[in-house]
């Protein structure tokens, strides 16, 4: 069976909030709409709608909204309802004079120039400088600003997915925020420090990287407690994992007065919890009590680092003199013991 509706241009686009063109020849005849295939043919008084007009049509006979899915049409994968996927130039979203991302407040002048709160603020300290109203540089003439709350209403919608997608992150955050969100994200990526080595990954990933690649041998270790460590002369990096799963690394830098050590937790941000350590060499112990020469170093607060640009001597270091060695084996006997510090 067919079912068909006669309707002026004139009334089809009230309904469908939709324009019609006119005909090209001028008729006014009404528009016959078929919703199912029939071999019928529409009287000849009554013109023919193109194919988008009949889809049209068809939502208005069924109730569904232009530009929504039929009933029983499963969403998108990956495309949440409300939300759409678009493609923008990163410059429209930024201030015109400082370059940086737009974010609220948004002002414009009277010709509708935006710019941000800050070099807004800076134009009316230089204007009151030079005992000057506010210039708008785009139209070259003093003027007025107000709130664009438009804009910021849409600078606000903008999401984007963070950089360390790929790593793990599944946030999406507003784009004027997301350099702070990935200065703070713990999916960012850690880098090998070993020369020549490109690896980057996950955090969880680069203990077994260090491992598997580069035949490192992890010292477990527990807070809070004393630990000793014997490493080689010459030997760049001691893997010790924390009992958290925590990765820190022991560097031994060569310096011409002796070895400079010091202590490293490799993580991409300092999101979690914080930690202290001390460092301690001796000639020898005996009796639990150290005979000749000690150097000791207490850093407060250990440094984190995701080691993309390798690893940094910090500012807190243990220098061990060259006869603090161990000479008959080369090796360097210390001690440590790092502390988890309380939030």
């Amino acid at each position: 069976m067919v079912n068909c509706w006669s309707f002026t241009r004139t009334t089809l686009s009230k309904i469908s909030g939709c324009t019609f063109p006119p005909h090209p020849q001028g008729h006014t005849l009404p528009l016959l709409v078929c919703f199912e295939a029939s071999g019928a043919s529409p009287a000849p008084q009554q013109e023919q709608l193109t194919m988008a007009e009949v889809a049209v049509c068809r939502r208005i006979k069924t109730g569904t909204e232009v530009g929504a899915r039929p009933d029983g049409a499963a969403a998108e994968e990956g495309r949440p309802d409300g939300e759409i996927a678009i493609k923008i130039s990163s410059e429209a979203l930024l201030c015109r004079i400082c370059l940086e991302p737009l974010k609220p407040p948004i002002f414009k002048c009277e010709a509708g120039h935006v710019l941000c709160s800050p070099c807004l603020e800076k134009l009316r300290l230089d204007g009151h400088a030079l005992k000057l109203e506010i210039f708008c540089d785009l139209c070259c003439k003093t003027t007025s600003y107000r709130r664009c709350v438009e804009l910021e209403l849409f600078i606000n919608a903008i999401k984007v997915p963070c950089s360390n997608q790929t790593y793990g992150c599944n946030e999406s955050v507003r784009y004027h925020e997301k350099e702070k969100h990935e200065s703070q994200c713990t999916h960012a990526p850690c880098h090998c420090p070993e020369t020549d080595c490109t690896f980057r990954g996950a955090v969880c990933c680069l203990l077994e990287h260090f491992i598997t690649a580069h035949g490192w041998s992890p010292t477990n270790f527990s807070y809070n407690k004393p630990l000793k460590v014997s490493i080689p002369h010459d030997h760049r990096f001691t893997l010790l994992v924390g009992e958290d799963q925590s990765i820190f690394l022991l560097t031994n830098t060569l310096a011409g007065i002796g070895n400079a050590l010091s202590m490293v937790c490799v993580r991409p941000c300092e999101s979690g919890p914080n930690y202290s350590c001390n460092i301690s060499a001796a000639n020898s112990v005996v009796g639990g009590k150290a005979e000749g020469g000690l150097v000791f170093q207490k850093d407060p607060l250990v440094s984190s680092s995701s080691l993309s640009g390798g690893v940094q001597l910090g500012k807190f270091f243990l220098l061990v003199p060259p006869e603090l060695a161990d000479n008959p084996s080369g090796e360097l006997t210390v001690h440590i013991r790092v502390d988890r510090l309380a939030a």
